[in-house]
């Protein structure tokens, strides 16, 4: 089956690496303390290796085959990861700065899960309406008063929002074009679309490595040029980038993956991994300026 990039459609793709099934369970084993019951592993790993692949157009990297984790995968890292779902992420302030300037009373956030930046945005005087699928995410919201659409062709309306919101979401699609073109009707005219992902080259990516990056948990890792590529085939424009600043505890937990020998350093571990920043924005290294995230606003065209 032939395979495009999901962000800038081109079909110029190379592979650059594989990874077996076997080690990337054992990386989950190794980093996060996770081994996966017998039924997820049937249903969320069903290869025997994953080819990284790279688009020589954007430098978005994607993987072969795409493999989607189901609800019972997802399920099982958000009760076994505490940290899965963060209450607070560095875009949130953005994105309600972005919508403040904008006076978008009204917007739409694909994959609320439990709501804390609609709740946040309450508190700021901007209502939001969620989409989830996760159904106790769901009549938890609604039972705090939030509208909570399930069903996108009966409940979305047409063109009523101010802006769609999506956070780290995209990367788990196989197609987010076609998700995005579909959503731009029930967006106003010269309304705005918020989207973050994590990003390529960063700490994060390049550096950390971190095993969530692949499938069957993310699909895709895109770059900002990428993003600008997606934006013009939906019919908008790309109006602003930002990403997120740097962290040395990625660094840090790269150096110990990649060589090992770091936590022999112990207190000292979070000063090499500083100095290891130090070193590459001398050197210009184009990862040493990005974290983990990239923010992107997309303007709706007139209409």
């Amino acid at each position: 089956m032939k395979q495009n990039c999901p962000f800038c459609g081109s079909s110029q793709l190379r592979e650059s690496g594989v990874t077996s099934k076997t080690n990337l369970l054992r990386e989950y084993k190794k980093t996060f303390g996770l081994t996966f019951p017998p039924s997820i592993l049937e249903s969320s790993f069903a290869f025997e290796a994953l080819a990284t692949v790279e688009c020589v157009a954007c430098g978005t990297v994607t993987f072969r085959p795409q493999i989607l984790g189901d609800g019972s995968y997802y399920d099982f890292l958000s009760k076994n990861l505490a940290w899965y779902y963060s209450e607070s992420r560095w875009e949130y302030p953005i994105a309600l700065e972005i919508l403040e300037k904008e006076n978008a009373t009204r917007f739409l956030e694909i994959g609320c899960g439990d709501g804390d930046f609609l709740r946040l945005a309450r508190r700021r005087g901007r209502e939001g309406r969620g989409s989830e699928l996760n159904p106790q995410s769901v009549e938890r919201l609604r039972s705090s008063g939030f509208e909570v659409i399930t069903n996108f062709e009966r409940d979305l309306g047409n063109g009523e929002y101010d802006s769609l919101v999506m956070f780290q979401v995209l990367e788990h699609l196989p197609d987010p074009y076609s998700i995005l073109k579909t959503m731009i009707p029930y967006i106003r005219s010269r309304g705005t679309i918020i989207l973050t992902t994590p990003v390529t080259p960063s700490c994060c990516a390049t550096i950390a490595r971190p095993t969530l990056l692949m499938p069957p948990h993310h699909q895709s890792l895109p770059t900002a040029l990428g993003f600008k590529r997606l934006a013009d085939r939906i019919g908008c424009v790309c109006e602003d980038i930002r990403f997120e600043p740097p962290d040395v505890s990625q660094i840090e937990f790269g150096l110990r993956k990649r060589f090992g020998f770091i936590p022999y350093f112990g207190r000292c571990s979070g000063r090499l991994a500083g100095l290891t920043l130090r070193i590459a924005r001398v050197m210009r290294c184009d990862w040493a300026r990005v974290g983990h995230t990239v923010l992107a606003v997309f303007r709706v065209p007139s209409r």
